[in-house]
């Protein structure tokens, strides 16, 4: 049996097959940790001059950002400090038909306490069952893909549709860190080759999920000037602080864990990834807030140590939801892993192009943890 490497600095460790250590022990998620931290400085300043260059941008427009809302913690604070840096956000919602009621309170409270009217793109169950189905089927860890690239595909379309500039995601690498491509990878060429591979309905006939081409990206990043930027990561975001603050000002409800303000990545999270790929998110979260001084190592290592609890009656939801029977999901879960590695993907085109997409990451126009995690 192969013995298991962990980092000596935080808790990533050998299984993640993407992962790599230097002579000193360090993995290379550590790098990426600290060269977002010489690019992203907790400075207010810097804070104010992103904030000021997004209101230059929306000047005589009557939104001056794209901002999505789960009623989750992350985009819940990145929707406040928004507002009260002066901001006029769009706000949007998707509902992909497992939000939770606490979720859906947090945002209801906190559109109408901040007086704005948000957007909701509800997907079509039928549409959406079989392109969840078709990623459990393949048997890869990426099952909330389709998700992420929704969510990504409405911010870019609507910010087009109103032509805005800027869309706020409300990602903090000093406690959430950057999720290994192993574990959870998504492009718009592998949810389509997932999908005609093993769905029902081939991905071009697919009307109620928003999608997004290479296409489109290259002209919402060249022609419309649109861009993605996270405020979080240039403020000293700490989870504790920013629950109390949530709760005076939005009347924010904790639900629990991170992202389990919806019940399918409550359930990909704590039962799906660590029971049938060894895949513990917790080591990704509790890295970065080892890096950023929010936890000791020890700490850390006390959590993982313990086996993540599950929820078996949301297991069970969420299978016969999706139309699998018991009999047929345990089957799968026994069954070969694959990996997005499998399926025409992307990834070779951003290796090939890496130097003209650093270039493009220097001038600012795409998130530099691109080039850090698909291009290296």
């Amino acid at each position: 049996m192969e013995t298991i490497k962990r980092c000596n600095r935080c808790v990533l460790d050998s299984t993640v097959e993407d992962n790599t250590f230097d002579s000193d022990g360090v993995c290379k998620y550590c790098y990426i940790h600290d060269e977002l931290e010489r690019s992203h400085p907790v400075s207010e300043f810097q804070v104010e001059k992103l904030i000021n260059r997004i209101k230059d941008a929306g000047r005589h427009k009557k939104y001056d950002c794209v901002c999505g809302l789960s009623g989750g913690r992350d985009s819940s604070y990145t929707l406040l400090k928004a507002v009260e840096y002066g901001l006029r956000p769009l706000v949007v919602s998707v509902d992909n038909g497992w939000g939770t009621s606490i979720a859906d309170a947090n945002i209801k409270n906190a559109c109408d306490i901040l007086k704005l009217k948000p957007i909701t793109i509800k997907f079509d169950w039928n549409e959406y069952r079989d392109l969840q189905r078709s990623f459990f089927i393949a048997g890869v860890p990426d099952v909330d893909s389709p998700t992420d690239l929704a969510i990504y595909a409405a911010l870019h379309q609507l910010a087009r549709q109103y032509k805005i500039r800027y869309i706020l995601n409300g990602h903090s690498f000093r406690t959430e860190g950057s999720s290994p491509i192993s574990w959870s990878y998504f492009d718009p060429v592998y949810i389509k080759n997932v999908q005609n591979e093993f769905g029902t309905i081939r991905y071009d006939k697919i009307r109620s999920i928003p999608t997004i081409t290479s296409r489109d990206l290259i002209v919402d990043t060249f022609i419309h000037r649109i861009k993605e930027v996270r405020i979080l990561e240039f403020m000293d975001y700490r989870k504790k602080d920013v629950d109390k603050e949530l709760k005076e000002k939005l009347k924010w409800q904790d639900y629990g864990g991170h992202h389990q303000e919806n019940k399918f990545t409550h359930f990909i999270q704590s039962y799906y990834l660590p029971v049938k790929f060894n895949i513990d998110k917790r080591k990704t979260e509790l890295s970065a807030q080892i890096r950023s001084g929010h936890i000791t190592r020890k700490e850390a290592l006390k959590i993982i140590g313990q086996p993540y609890s599950f929820d078996q009656e949301i297991v069970d939801e969420v299978t016969a939801r999706l139309g699998f029977s018991p009999q047929q999901f345990q089957s799968m879960m026994q069954e070969k892993t694959h990996s997005h590695r499998e399926f025409k993907t992307l990834l070779s085109f951003y290796r090939l192009f890496r130097f003209p997409i650093y270039l493009v990451v220097r001038m600012k126009l795409l998130p530099q943890i691109l080039y850090l995690k698909y291009c290296q």
